[in-house]
């Protein structure tokens, strides 16, 4: 079965090459036992590198000894979390000591004049609702404060090709449930964008997708 996210991630690009599912990662890559966390409201869905399928949990219960992993990747990130002090409290018994936490999130600033280009279309998306937009931007903050050392911080502008009004419109439907965009974006919302993004589409047209990846250490 395709992971939905990894395939939204694998559609994000940059000029050069690479895409966000392998980004994403990468801090990890050396680690030995890994695995990747894709948070959602009240659970969280467990997937164990090189083991196929996946398990739920909550945050409060991962389903781990303590002490046993080398690194856990957040991937979109904390800001769909509900119980982050809870969530926080579970990696630092999973993880090992030194062990290496990586946290992907969307970024909802503007850095560049191709994404101020996108202002007025995105301006909704950027407003919300994000469950916790303190976990956006300012993840680093919340990872200081919940006893993780931040070692990194790095935010690439990803953009998804925009090359037709179906590409638009599947843009629409899976960016929220990849957490990507907000989750709880309205139907009436959702549909205006959707025309927005139809109306920008074309060959060589993209849409900025901007992403931040945190790397801390227990």
């Amino acid at each position: 079965m395709i992971d939905p996210v990894h395939e939204v991630l694998a559609a994000l690009t940059v000029p050069g090459g690479g895409d966000a599912r392998a980004w994403a990662i990468e801090p990890l890559r050396e680690h030995g036992r890994v695995v990747t966390l894709r948070p959602r409201s009240e659970t969280v869905d467990v997937l164990v590198r090189d083991i196929a399928g996946t398990v739920r949990a909550t945050p409060a219960a991962l389903p781990f000894a303590d002490d046993v992993l080398d690194g856990v990747a957040l991937v979109p990130g904390l800001h769909v979390v509900t119980e982050l002090d809870a969530l926080f409290a579970e990696l630092r018994r999973v993880l090992r000591p030194a062990g290496t936490l990586v946290v992907v999130t969307p970024s909802i600033s503007v850095r560049s004049v191709a994404e101020a280009r996108w202002l007025s279309a995105l301006r909704l998306v950027r407003r919300g609702p994000w469950g916790h937009r303190s976990a956006l931007d300012g993840v680093g903050w919340l990872l200081a404060a919940a006893d993780f050392a931040v070692l990194g911080d790095d935010r690439v502008p990803f953009v998804l090709p925009l090359p037709d009004a179906t590409a638009a419109a599947r843009a629409v439907a899976t960016l929220p449930g990849a957490g990507l965009w907000p989750a709880g974006l309205s139907a009436e919302v959702r549909a205006g964008l959707a025309v927005e993004l139809s109306r920008r589409a074309g060959p060589g047209s993209t849409l900025p997708v901007p992403l931040r990846r945190l790397v801390a250490r227990r």
